[in-house]
C-alpha cells in the first residue's frame, strides 16, 4: 500500500472518530464536561482539546490551518476546566477544523507524509504519515476516557449511543 493510500485510510478512521465524538458529546452540559473524577484527572473538555491539539500538530505540517480556539491548556496535564471552551465552541472548532484536516490529509503528497514528524512521540515514530498513525491510534485511547466519564457521571454510555443509532 502506497504512502498515500496509507494516509488517506487514516483520514478515514480520523471521520470515523469524529463522528463518535460528536455522538460523545449527546446530552452534555459544559459543567459536566468540565468535571473531573477526582483532583488532576481530565475531563471531556481537556480530552477533546488535547485531541484537537495533536491533531494541529499534523495540520501544521501539512500546511492546514489550525483550529480557531486556544489549544496550549491542552498540550499538557488538565486543568480544573476554567477558561476551557464552551461545548458549541469545541463542537464548532472541531468540525470546521477536522474537514479542514482531512481534505488536507487526502491531498497530501508522498513527499509531504514522509517530511519529518512534526512531534517527538513515545514509539520512534519519524515521519508525518508516522505521526498521523499515532495521533488517530491515541484518540482511541481518549475516547474511551471520555465515554468512561459520560457514564461516570449518569449519561447514556456511548456504547448505547451507538447501537440506539445504528438500530434506527
Amino acid at each position: 500500500m502506497s504512502t498515500r493510500e496509507n494516509a488517506q485510510r487514516l483520514a478515514s478512521l480520523a471521520r470515523f472518530n469524529d463522528d463518535l465524538i460528536m455522538l460523545s458529546l449527546t446530552d452534555m452540559s459544559d459543567e459536566v464536561a468540565k468535571r473531573r473524577l477526582r483532583d488532576g484527572g481530565p475531563s471531556v473538555a481537556w480530552n477533546i482539546g488535547h485531541m484537537l491539539y495533536h491533531r494541529s500538530q499534523i495540520a501544521a505540517a501539512i500546511g492546514c490551518r489550525a483550529p480557531a480556539i486556544d489549544l496550549a491548556p491542552f498540550a499538557d496535564s488538565a486543568t480544573d476546566g476554567r477558561g476551557y471552551p464552551t461545548l458549541p465552541e469545541f463542537r464548532k472548532a472541531w468540525q470546521e477544523f477536522s474537514a479542514r484536516l482531512i481534505a488536507a490529509v487526502n491531498a497530501a503528497s508522498a513527499e509531504d507524509l514522509a517530511a519529518p514528524s512534526p512531534m517527538q512521540l513515545p514509539h520512534g515514530e519519524q515521519t508525518v504519515l508516522d505521526a498521523l498513525r499515532f495521533v488517530i491510534w491515541h484518540e482511541g485511547l481518549h475516547l474511551g476516557q471520555i465515554a468512561m466519564l459520560r457514564s461516570h457521571h449518569g449519561l447514556t454510555p456511548l456504547v448505547t449511543l451507538v447501537r440506539e443509532r445504528a438500530a434506527a
